[in-house]
Parts: structure tokens; C-alpha cells; sequence
């Protein structure tokens, strides 16, 4: 028989004591891990910096420059699972200038700042982004999309003008994706006041509409853009831009192949210098390109030409792989402008050199 003990009666009401107090802080932590493995947020960026020359007719510059191939930026982007299939979602990126230190766009996040919902409605999402001009057809028009220096097709594109916010960037906005559908996809948005500059009455702001159809589906790739200002009534002279642009793409494999199409109307400010269009004015656009696998890296070409303005230009490049994240680059192109305020021919030639580093 054993032995009542006094001591050991104390440890087995201790013991439970600890389990009641202890059970639901674990099962609350155990809860906590589960709401951290639902959700995620991620630090990623690049920074990407080099030698450049740029020669126009006159002189020559020498300069050791920050994104080069592609803008230097860092952000960070989050998901939290919501539950039955809808998610919260998030992005803040900023651009900055690696060979000072300085921010771009003139704001910490003047890259993206939104926040939304998404699930199988598609997805929502509010604040400063891109129009689907910067952010679709670039990339199926050209090997370069909207980087790469003078190669980026923003020369002669229009989404880059300023009609359309700066950089195709736009402020107080609200975007729309459908769900993928057999590699097809729709956006359309609005924007309030794309530079933030806003007046008391909505009238009295810019508004842009954009809105975007893409298909991808094995090594084929199409994009058609649109945007349109709706210009304030505080600046009767200005007139509602429209920007149209297309763009297709083919994988062979041994090459890829790009094709784009813009078609420009009622510009108040164009890529190309010192131009600005009377009224009814129309440019059209077009720039084709070829992306060529080579070793541990790809060989890129493209033309570009802008009937109207008068802006064409030549570019090649060729990126080396070191790893994953990390590639070497050199690039050249030369490009022909006219400035119409003057009436000057431009001719400019830019050749760079440099790494670029992602995380």
C-alpha cells in the first residue's frame, strides 16, 4: 500500500495548477503561429549601378550612375490569409540613387503605396501605383520595358509623358484586376488626382482613367493598354490626352521576338524634347525587338520610332548571369531627337557598364 505524503499530494495539485494556468497560453501561442504561418511579409529590393557616357552633339559626360539597366529601389510587400479564400494585401516601394544615397520620385515611397483585398473576385487595390500603360505593354513590346536607360521604350511611349502622371505613376487611385482566366487577364482603374495635387472640387483635379487586357500562354504574350485624362477645369488650355498602346511578343527559344504600337492624341507633353502638340494631334509609334539567349546571359536589341515627334533610337545590350540575383551588363544606343522648341536636331549616344544586385 502506498503511503499518503503530504509533499507529494502538494506536487500533484501544483502540477495542475501550472497545466491551467500554462494550457491556454500555449494554445494561444500555438494560434499565433498559425496566424504568422497565414500571413507573410517580404523585404526585397536592387540596386543596380555602373559607368555611363552620354555624348550629344557638344560634349561628352563621364559619370558613375544609379540604374543603369533598372531603377535602384527597395520595399516590402505582405499578404494575410483573411479566410475563405479572401486576402489583405499590401506594397511600399521606394526608389533611391545608390551613388548618393538620395530618394527618386521626390517622396519615400513614390514607387507604390497601395493596400487591398484580393480573392476569387480578383483583386483591389488603393493608392499610388502604376498605369496598366507602364506596368503591361512595356515588357511585351520591348526587351527593354521601361528600363535599360535610352533602350527603354518610355522614349517614345507615351505612358511616360506626364499626361498621365509622372513616370506613369499615379497618386489617389483605385485599380481593378479579374482573376487569370486561361492566361487572360483585365484591369481598369481611376485616379482622382494622379500628381496630388488636389482642389476642392473633383472638376478642379486631373483624372485618369487606365485599363489593360493581357493574354500569356506558353510563348506567346499580348498586351492592349489605355489611359485618358480628364483634364482640370483650372487649365481650360489643357486638353484630354488619350494613350493607346499594343504590344505582342514570341518565344522561339532559340530568340524571342517583340512588337509594340502606340497611337497618341490631344498631347499636352511628350517623351520627346521640347515638343508640344497643337491641337488634334496625332503621333504614332513603333518599336520592334529581339531577345537572344547567349551563354549564362541574353543578348537584347531594339528600334524605336515616333512619326510625329520626330524621336527614333537604336539599343543594345547584353546581360551576364553570376547567380540568381546577381549580373553584369554593358549597353549602348543612339538615339535622334528633335527639339521643337528650337528646332534643333538632337543626336545622342550612351554607352554603360555596371552590376546589379537583388534581394
Amino acid at each position: 500500500m502506498t503511503q499518503y505524503s503530504p509533499r507529494r499530494a502538494l506536487s500533484v495539485v501544483g502540477f495542475a495548477v501550472a497545466f491551467a494556468i500554462l494550457a491556454p497560453v500555449v494554445a494561444n501561442a500555438a494560434q499565433a503561429a498559425q496566424a504568422v504561418d497565414a500571413s507573410s511579409i517580404t523585404l526585397y529590393g536592387l540596386i543596380d549601378m555602373g559607368f555611363r557616357s552620354d555624348t550629344n552633339d557638344h560634349a561628352t559626360k563621364l559619370s558613375v550612375d544609379s540604374g543603369i539597366s533598372s531603377q535602384s529601389r527597395w520595399g516590402l510587400r505582405g499578404v494575410e490569409d483573411l479566410g475563405n479564400g479572401l486576402a489583405a494585401t499590401f506594397q511600399l516601394e521606394s526608389g533611391f540613387n545608390g551613388d548618393n544615397g538620395t530618394n527618386t520620385q521626390g517622396r519615400l515611397f513614390g514607387r507604390q503605396a497601395t493596400v487591398g483585398l484580393k480573392g476569387g473576385f480578383g483583386e483591389v487595390r488603393m493608392g499610388r501605383q502604376v498605369v496598366f500603360g507602364y506596368a503591361w505593354t512595356p515588357f511585351v513590346a520591348s526587351p527593354f520595358g521601361v528600363s535599360w536607360s535610352r533602350n527603354s521604350i518610355g522614349n517614345t511611349f507615351g505612358y511616360k509623358s506626364g499626361d498621365f502622371g509622372v513616370d506613369g505613376r499615379i497618386s489617389n487611385s483605385v485599380l481593378y484586376f479579374t482573376p487569370a482566366w486561361n492566361g487572360l487577364e483585365a484591369g481598369i482603374g481611376y485616379s482622382f488626382s494622379p500628381d496630388a495635387e488636389q482642389g476642392f472640387r473633383t472638376a478642379d483635379n486631373d483624372r485618369v482613367v487606365t485599363a489593360g487586357l493581357r493574354y500569356g500562354h506558353g510563348p506567346l504574350k499580348l498586351a492592349a493598354t489605355y489611359e485618358q485624362l480628364n483634364a482640370s477645369n483650372l487649365t481650360p488650355a489643357r486638353r484630354d490626352a488619350k494613350n493607346l498602346q499594343v504590344a505582342a511578343a514570341y518565344d522561339f527559344e532559340i530568340l524571342k521576338l517583340h512588337a509594340g504600337y502606340n497611337e497618341q492624341r490631344d498631347i499636352n507633353l511628350s517623351p520627346a524634347p521640347g515638343y508640344v502638340a497643337a491641337g488634334g494631334d496625332r503621333d504614332r509609334v513603333y518599336t520592334f525587338g529581339v531577345s537572344v539567349p547567349a551563354g549564362r546571359g541574353r543578348v537584347m536589341a531594339s528600334y524605336q520610332h515616333a512619326v510625329l515627334s520626330q524621336a527614333s533610337g537604336v539599343g543594345v545590350a547584353y546581360q551576364h548571369y553570376l547567380s540568381k540575383r546577381t549580373n553584369l551588363y554593358v549597353l549602348f544606343n543612339d538615339t535622334d531627337t528633335r527639339d521643337h522648341t528650337t528646332g534643333d536636331d538632337i543626336s545622342r549616344r550612351q554607352f554603360g557598364v555596371g552590376i546589379q544586385h537583388s534581394f
